[in-house]
């Protein structure tokens, strides 16, 4: 009776969200994408878009790279005015809202992405004529936006793997784990599936993948039980 019941407020959660979608993008106009994600869901989080142009996804995608890091770390209900990016490179500024059940947990969240493309070509133009420079001009990218949750996980694992700088062939265990430990911080592994995928692109079984999750996680329980001490190594 009490899961019912859940699942019933769940379902009126999403559905009066999807008035509040609409009623945003209705507000900003074409180049605004509104996205209202259902977090029990991830592998197609996606269920209302309005302006889906501005990202390219549609209904059934799935929760970004940055959603995922977000989750896995825990987050803020209200993230407001972060720089994003499309997959063609247009550069957005974007809000994301979540929304927690009775215990706590996140179920829900509305992503608000607004196409600054041309408002920061004008910006540059008033620049040009008046010489005037704005800081903060190289603020770092926080998203990116692919359309389904394969392409968000290979372009999540590729970038990890990338970092090391060296080929596949030529990893050593230590440099592995330090990938699967990278991309277990950014809540790759919150993703079914994303064990398949590594494992393709690392040329190791799943079940190799499973140890080294396992020895991570134990090692890092292992850390954080162990007494702190000081340069005398005294305990304290």
């Amino acid at each position: 009776m009490k899961k019912d019941k859940t699942l019933r407020d769940h379902s009126s959660l999403i559905e009066s969200l999807k008035i509040v979608v609409d009623g945003i993008a209705g507000t900003f106009g074409p180049r605004c994408e509104v996205v209202l994600h259902d977090l029990r869901n991830l592998d197609r989080s996606i269920v209302k878009i309005v302006n889906g142009h501005v990202t390219g996804r549609s209904v059934g995608g799935s929760i970004t790279d940055q959603g995922l890091k977000d989750l896995r770390k825990g987050t803020d209900d209200l993230i407001l005015n972060y720089r994003s990016v499309t997959s063609q490179g247009r550069p957005l500024k974007s809000t994301t809202i979540v929304f927690r059940d009775g215990r706590g947990k996140p179920t829900a969240a509305i992503c608000i992405n607004l196409d600054i493309t041309d408002i920061l070509a004008f910006n540059t133009q008033i620049q040009n004529i008046f010489g005037v420079a704005e800081e903060g001009q190289d603020e770092k990218q926080r998203e990116t936006f692919e359309k389904d949750v394969g392409s968000t996980l290979d372009k999540m694992a590729g970038k990890a793997i990338h970092g090391i700088g060296k080929q596949i062939q030529s990893l050593s265990k230590e440099e592995r784990m330090d990938i699967v430990r990278d991309l277990d911080a950014q809540g790759f592994f919150l993703i079914k599936g994303a064990i398949k995928i590594l494992a393709s692109k690392l040329k190791l079984s799943k079940f190799t993948l499973y140890n080294y999750l396992d020895e991570i996680k134990n090692h890092d329980e292992t850390e954080t039980t162990k007494p702190r001490q000081n340069l005398r190594g005294r305990k304290f």
